[in-house]
């Protein structure tokens, strides 16, 4: 089978819910996933497979974590916090907090749930900062939920929203992925939804593209620190709470979906934005050789609330690798 998603190259939510569709299809049994950007007078988003429909998978997956035993409903010992939120208020005990976690790990997740999980990352009790803690500098940067009045991702927006896309039957779902329709129930369809949860800028957008797009952060691997920020793939300068830019490398070649979470992961990615021409250099020259045609560089902006900014990521613009070359030169 073969999908064309809804979205271009500028919208980081359609390269999200690329790999967070091309996962749901491989934990539903899809064999040969692959998804690339096919060429033409505007850049297609395209995944194939062998197995069953797309909005069949999407249903299923949605349909599971809306289950009062998935993880994505799970809740803290410690007000109405998604037990595996990677942002939240501190817990009074976060004894309970862990072990609670523990079991949950230990129960019967699959390969998605937990690269889910490890990406999204947790509140980070032992990260300090001049003398202060710092639990949010051990999350994704890519969850972007703000946090003002008890608001956090897990049980305030990804738990709500499987229970949306649950609703809808496979037709449904497909129609949305593919941009037949534009249905945001959560966001009432209006022009201040925050469905995306800062994969756009506000504004409706369909609820299933929404849920692809933010399981999509299961392919932004999360490189743990024991200080400062944890680095997250894509994001520029790596350990900044607030990036400056996300970097999505476009590949022109059907790629399967792990080749694409290591290919986000590499080094080569970030060296990208490096002063040395001669590490840019060796970056465009590795890229080149895994297929990429070049690189969507997104601006991130950052809302002046200072009691709850709010992270979102504009259109992007694609650039040819050798055009990072050019730059250093």
């Amino acid at each position: 089978m073969k999908l064309v998603l809804c979205g271009g190259l500028d919208s980081a939510l359609t390269h999200f819910a690329m790999i967070g569709l091309a996962g749901i299809l491989e934990e539903a049994g899809a064999t040969r996933v692959r998804l690339w950007w096919q060429d033409g007078p505007q850049a297609e988003p395209c995944l194939s497979w062998d197995g069953l429909d797309a909005g069949e998978a999407v249903h299923d997956h949605a349909s599971r974590h809306a289950s009062s035993d998935s993880w994505v409903q799970a809740r803290a010992p410690h007000g109405d916090y998604g037990l595996f939120s990677p942002r939240m208020t501190a817990p009074s005990d976060w004894q309970a907090l862990e072990a609670l976690r523990e079991a949950m790990l230990n129960a019967d997740l699959t390969t998605l749930d937990t690269l889910m999980i490890s990406n999204l990352g947790e509140p980070g009790y032992w990260v300090v900062k001049d003398q202060k803690l710092q639990p949010d500098c051990a999350s994704s940067r890519w969850e972007m939920k703000t946090r003002n009045r008890g608001e956090e991702f897990i049980g305030r927006r990804l738990g709500p929203l499987a229970l949306v896309v649950a609703t809808r039957d496979a037709a449904e779902v497909r129609a949305g992925l593919v941009g037949e329709s534009v249905r945001d129930e959560l966001g009432k369809d209006g022009a201040d939804s925050r469905t995306s949860t800062g994969l756009t800028t506000p504004g409706a957008v369909d609820s299933a593209l929404a849920w692809c797009g933010l399981w999509g952060i299961s392919g932004f691997m999360l490189m743990p620190a024991s200080r400062n920020v944890s680095a997250t793939a894509g994001a520029w300068p790596p350990r900044r709470i607030q990036p400056k830019q996300l970097l999505i490398p476009v590949v022109q070649t059907p790629m399967a979906p792990a080749a694409w979470r290591a290919l986000m992961a590499a080094r080569s990615t970030n060296a990208l934005t490096s002063s040395d021409a001669a590490a840019v250099a060796e970056a465009t020259g590795w890229l080149g050789e895994q297929g990429v045609a070049g690189v969507c560089v997104f601006p991130i902006h950052v809302t002046d609330n200072p009691s709850a900014p709010e992270r979102m990521i504009l259109n992007g613009q694609f650039r040819l690798l050798e055009e990072f070359t050019r730059d250093r030169a």
